[in-house]
């Protein structure tokens, strides 16, 4: 089993490089209408830009994460409303939560099956989990047809532990049931430029970049960035906002979940 993916690294760049206080709110946008009741648990809390978002429409929002240090920037934003802990046991007792988040945080998480089964006993009876993932660049130029390319040659290497296909099986295991599955823009008025790609990647602002072999590096990484390089005009900036991939998950029968305790 792999170990989950500690953001302590990029604490200190993580608003600046993920979108700010607009990111949450527009993922708040898309996501609070389809989730229940009042109280909500992130998983993967991070700098707290989401569940704030969440907090500011009147829900009662608890945080986890592994990292201290994103923590340490949550706590203005979430103040007595965050906990240090591993998603794969969470400090909850079962069936206390009407809804949970998970966005971009599974393919980061040593078991999803476990993690999956946790949330589906805090899950109260007929609660949902939301689960937002990567989709793909919203703004088409020549920047972000090179960053695709990377990322799904970075795909094909190492291939996500959250992609449906074996996320949706675990999830009926436990007793949750998809609802529903959509798309959305998430930073549509967001811009890149050559360079600042270039220095994006080679700074490893993403954690896919994280703990790549030398050889990857060198076959996957430096092709990429020396495309960005050739490109015309490096300081002109290109649409490049994001798209998200999400999937509402319902608890209909929690008989997959661990024993309660």
């Amino acid at each position: 089993m792999a170990d989950s993916v500690s953001f302590d690294r990029i604490a200190d760049r993580y608003d600046a490089t993920r979108g700010g206080d607009e990111r949450g709110r527009l993922v708040a946008e898309a996501v609070a209408p389809r989730l229940p009741g009042q109280r909500l648990l992130e998983i993967g809390v991070g700098t707290g830009l989401i569940s704030h978002a969440f907090a500011e429409r009147g829900r009662s929002v608890l945080g986890v994460d592994l990292s201290a240090r994103m923590l340490a920037q949550a706590r203005g934003r979430l103040p007595g409303r965050i906990v240090r802990a591993d998603a794969a046991a969470l400090p909850l007792r079962t069936a206390t939560v009407d809804a949970c988040l998970a966005v971009h945080v599974l393919h980061l998480v040593g078991d999803p099956d476990r993690v999956l089964a946790e949330v589906a006993r805090v899950l109260r009876p007929g609660g949902r989990l939301a689960v937002v993932g990567a989709g793909q660049h919203a703004g088409r130029s020549d920047v972000t047809a090179v960053l695709r390319d990377l990322n799904e040659a970075l795909r094909a290497e190492r291939p996500r532990r959250d992609r449906p296909e074996l996320l949706l099986p675990a999830a009926e295991r436990c007793g949750l049931r998809l609802v529903e599955e959509f798309s959305f823009a998430r930073e549509e008025r967001e811009t890149l430029t050559p360079a600042e790609a270039c220095a994006q990647i080679e700074s490893r602002v993403w954690s896919t970049l994280w703990d790549l072999s030398d050889r990857q590096w060198a076959t996957i990484v430096e092709p990429a960035m020396a495309a960005l390089r050739r490109l015309p005009d490096p300081n002109r900036p290109r649409p490049a906002g994001r798209g998200s991939h999400a999937m509402i998950l319902r608890l209909v029968d929690a008989a997959g979940a661990p024993p309660q305790r």
